[in-house]
């Protein structure tokens, strides 16, 4: 879980989110928790979908899925170690609303 904080890459090259300007903001930002390497970063994503196709259902669904950060890119990005934590059914994008169902996620995180 520390591969980020020990690896090597060539300068200006994003192989790993590690690398970019974003995780360095955050370090930044939060050092007390960028201290420590073993500390789990995640990221947590949704995109919709039609479930039977594009024509045949009008009802979409938004899973949401967990993704840690703290393993080398070949690993935190293959389907073995993305986690679905939850599926949003309904019309619309849930942007509005996301911080309601993933209120629970959070608090057990």
């Amino acid at each position: 879980m520390t591969w980020y904080a020990n690896h090597q890459t060539e300068e200006r090259s994003t192989c790993h989110p590690s690398n970019a300007e974003a995780w360095r903001h955050f370090d930044r930002t939060y050092p007390d928790f960028a201290v420590e390497p073993r500390n789990v970063r995640l990221d947590l994503c949704t995109a919709g979908f039609l479930l039977h196709g594009q024509y045949s259902c009008i009802y979409p669904c938004w899973p949401v899925i967990l993704t840690p950060y703290n393993l080398p890119p070949q690993m935190c990005m293959s389907f073995e170690y993305m986690l679905l934590m939850m599926v949003i059914p309904g019309l619309s994008n849930p942007k509005y609303l996301i911080d309601v169902y993933v209120e629970l996620l959070i608090e057990e995180l």
